[in-house]
Order: structure tokens, then sequence, then C-alpha cells
């Protein structure tokens, strides 16, 4: 008897300190990213242009003390594209790169998103995941670079995907690091053919995330 007691203080104490009793008790936990943006002047030098941004809310259910309880995590999605060709007659997408930015939270001291807890590798692996026109994934080399002041190493693979009925060859930069309360993921992908891989350097070096 006097054990269970212990065991429940001691969960009680957990529980209050790191601002989880509504949680218990049945509250939504809701868990919001800052905005990650590329800055103007990187844009301007690299010719990219911002393409979309939004806001993306999941909610994950977990157990609690024996209870299931909901998290609502709000992540940031910013994308960049670069384009050739005459405007407005035969201009296309030939690179875009997506920087992410997701809460990091703990519930009762346990780190629960689990994109902090992926390495480059499988960041890629599920990317490709929900795409089925991309296969062949490797990984074809590394470089440090340093993002939001902190050296970070961007992995390269290259894979096959499929494109309009054609096969193309392209490469994919990923990298993160945590920054704040959150972790910033930042993936770049164009055809192999078209050498963009200082561009995607300087792009995640001109990353800007509010901690």
């Amino acid at each position: 008897m006097a054990r269970k007691l212990l065991a429940g203080t001691f969960l009680a104490v957990l529980v209050l300190t790191s601002g989880c009793l509504g949680f218990i008790l049945g509250d939504t936990l809701a868990f919001s990213a800052n905005k990650a943006t590329v800055g103007d002047g990187t844009l301007s030098d690299t010719k990219y242009e911002k393409a979309n941004e939004k806001q993306l809310e999941t909610k994950r259910s977990f157990e609690v003390a024996g209870e299931s309880r909901e998290v609502k995590v709000t992540n940031w999605v910013t994308q960049y594209e670069k384009s050739i060709g005459i405007s407005g007659v035969a201009e296309g997408t030939v690179a875009q790169v997506t920087v992410l930015s997701s809460p990091t939270f703990e519930i009762a001291d346990e780190p629960i998103n689990p994109i902090a807890r992926y390495n480059n590798k499988q960041l890629v692996e599920k990317f490709v995941s929900k795409y089925g026109n991309v296969n062949d994934v490797r990984e074809t080399g590394a470089k440090n670079v340093t993002m939001l002041g902190t050296e970070t190493k961007v992995s390269m693979f290259s894979a096959e995907a499929k494109t309009n009925g054609a096969k193309v060859e392209v490469n994919i930069h990923v990298t993160k690091v945590e920054h704040g309360d959150d972790v910033v993921v930042v993936m770049g992908v164009y055809p192999k053919q078209l050498d963009e891989t200082e561009n995607v350097y300087r792009l995640i070096e001109g990353v800007e995330h509010e901690k």
C-alpha cells in the first residue's frame, strides 16, 4: 500500500512539474512551431522564389496513466522553387527546397515528436514513402554546413523519379537542427543533370527561425 502511495505521489509531482496535469485529466495539449524561412537575400542570390507557405495541424493520441489522451501539433511548411525558361511560355520548376519547423515536446519528461529522433536517412525514407514515383534511393555523400548557428551534416541521396511517364535521376539533400523549442528540417530535390548542390547549401545556411 505504501509503495502504491509513493508511486502515485511521484507521478503527481512529475506531471505537475511538466505542466501536464490537465492533460492527465483529459484536456488536449497543443504545441505550435515558430515559422522557419529562407532570408530574402539568399533567395535573390540563388534565384529561388517562395512557392507555398502553410501550417499543418496533426493530432496524435498517447497513453497516459492508462488513459488515451490527444496532442495537437502545429507545424510550419515553406516551399521554395527555381524555374527556367521563358516566363509564361515554357517555364517549368526544376528544383524545390522545403523548410519544415516542428515543435519538440515532452510528456512526463519523455520526448514525443518523432521528427526530432529521425536521422537524415530516415527523413528521406519518410519523404519517399509518400510518393510512389520515387525509387532506388542511395546515399552518395555528405557535407557539414552551419544552419541557425549550429554545424549540421547535410546528407545527399540519389534516386529515380517518374514524371509524365519519363524516368529522371534526382538528387535529394536533407538536414535538421534543433533550434529553440523546434526542430527545423530542410530538404532539397532537383534533377541530377542540373547541379544545384551549392545553391541548396546556401539556402540551408540562409534559414531564419525565431527561438
